[in-house]
């Protein structure tokens, strides 16, 4: 059994002759008609589902369920009720055997056909159109061969011995299912007995073909059970309900001989796949990338994996797998210039998932790579400068609040900042004096903000007044706007601080 390069446990469904490797259908470019190898780019050979589809044995409860549609139990019931009735006038003997060949060459016919369609990949049961069409025909060949095998074993046990007899006889039955699945495949009476054939493909199946043969012998055992529990009470309703369970048995079993063909194609040489895989799906482009980055991660292309993860994440910003493997890729790879840039915006896409206990985190893997990166976005250094206090790191916090009216003096919670950092700040020992005077700046950003919302507020109105003048005077004359009050500056604040005194042993200069 071959296995996939990049999936170790799941069965390869295709091989790269290029590569020399096996792949499965996660590991495969399939966007467009042809697949082709994600490395090498050149057009793969699909192995079929030989190494990836379950064992017969494992099915049973699917293959009992496979003739339990519509069309099939149709059939199952008509032909037995066909049956009956052939059975019961005898006086009318030429219309009973044609009824009773009419009804038993189609269920042959059909369930010939299972085999057919189950070996190659298709698990629904087919049309039902499919059994009035050589039913007959076949039926008759199928008689042929049983006769031919019954005069081979009688020859045998006549001129060679009861010993030698029975070992042909045992040997012709053991053998019949797979000259049954021949004559399946080659629809030729003289190719499905060749003996040598039929133990070549018994031979290729090996164990499990004697497994085969037992769930067989198990399922026509109980239709004589059946017959026994009620035969003697009720015989036309026994006579009906065997040839039902027998008619629909004999579709479980050739499906179960088709599935097996279907499950050894490797060794009997065909390939196949399975209409239960082609029906699922296709992969939609995130999905497509994400397999062609994981090829190519495990075959050690770094730098075309990086160029990938870059893409991915800018073509489809909403995909949070692209965001994280990104960023581990940056980060195992130590990549400094990409992760300094790369930093913000996947701390921004933590904060937007709510992954809030992995801001920190991923904030101290960016600072292992890149030492002096720091957020360049005031509101998410104070989110971290807050859950790094909590969790203790004081040092780290104020660095990430220290000058920020410097930085961001436009930043609206600069006074937030600021408290934040004193009572920061107060937690570290020798330190409560440049606490206080953080108070002190937090105090006047405070004030001044509150100044300039209120000169923005009187702004706002003085505007809405003046538009309102002006509409309430048709004449044309515009009313004069008038600006804010002498004093008041807008665009910027202008703090006067007490200057901050040295402070012996501190652990931050702290830049106010």
């Amino acid at each position: 059994m071959d296995y996939c390069k990049y999936h170790p446990l799941d069965g390869a469904t295709y091989t790269c002759h290029a590569c020399n490797v096996c792949q499965c259908d996660k590991c495969i470019d399939d966007e467009h008609n042809v697949v082709h190898c994600f490395v090498c780019g050149g057009v793969l050979e699909s192995l079929g589902s030989a190494n990836t589809v379950e064992p017969f044995w494992r099915r049973l409860k699917e293959a009992f369920k496979y003739p339990v549609n519509a069309n099939s139990m149709s059939l199952i019931v008509i032909t037995a009720i066909i049956s009956v009735v052939a059975t019961l006038m005898p006086f009318l003997m030429i219309l009973s055997v044609l009824m009773y060949l009419f009804a038993a060459g189609s269920i042959m016919k059909y369930s010939f056909t299972c085999l057919e369609r189950t070996a190659m990949g298709e698990m629904k049961a087919p049309d039902v159109m499919d059994a009035y069409q050589g039913g007959i025909k076949l039926l008759l060949q199928l008689v042929l061969m049983v006769i031919v095998l019954t005069a081979i074993a009688g020859a045998a046990y006549y001129y060679l011995g009861a010993g030698l007899g029975g070992l042909v006889g045992f040997i012709a039955v053991f053998s019949f299912p797979a000259i049954l699945i021949r004559f399946a495949q080659t629809e030729n009476m003289f190719e499905a007995m060749n003996p040598f054939a039929a133990i070549a493909l018994i031979a290729a199946i090996g164990l499990p073909y004697g497994l085969l043969i037992a769930f067989m012998l198990i399922m026509m055992t109980s239709v004589g059970v059946l017959h026994e529990w009620i035969g003697t009470l009720f015989p036309a309703v026994s006579y009906l309900l065997q040839s039902v369970v027998s008619n629909y048995y004999t579709v479980v079993m050739f499906h179960l001989m088709g599935y097996m063909l279907f499950q050894y194609q490797g060794q009997l040489g065909y390939s196949a796949r399975s209409d239960e895989d082609e029906d699922l799906p296709k992969r939609s482009g995130p999905e497509h990338l994400a397999a062609k980055i994981e090829v190519l991660l495990k075959e050690g292309d770094y730098e075309q994996v990086v160029k990938l993860s870059y893409q991915a994440f800018k073509q489809y910003p909403n995909e949070p797998i692209f965001f994280e493997k990104f960023f581990e890729l940056l980060y195992a790879c130590k990549k400094t210039e990409l992760l300094a840039d790369y930093g913000l915006t996947y701390l921004e896409f933590l904060n937007r998932r709510k992954r809030f206990d992995k801001l920190t985190p991923t904030f101290k893997q960016i600072l292992f790579v890149v030492p002096e990166f720091l957020p360049n976005s005031p509101a998410m250094r104070v989110q971290l400068a807050g859950l790094l206090r909590q969790q203790g790191d004081l040092k780290l916090a104020i660095k990430l609040l220290n000058g920020m009216h410097k930085l961001y003096p436009e930043f609206a919670g600069l006074p937030d900042a600021y408290y934040l950092l004193a009572d920061t700040l107060a937690e570290m020992p020798n330190m409560q004096s440049q606490a206080d005077k953080c108070r002190q700046m937090a105090a006047q950003l405070k004030r001044k903000a509150d100044e300039r919302q209120a000169a923005l507020a009187l702004e706002v109105e003085q505007k809405r007044l003046a538009e309102t003048q002006a509409s309430s005077k048709p004449t044309g004359v515009k009313t004069a706007r008038k600006g804010p009050p002498p004093g008041t500056t807008l665009s910027g604040i202008t703090l006067e601080l007490v200057p901050l005194e040295p402070v012996v042993n501190k652990a931050e200069d702290i830049d106010v």
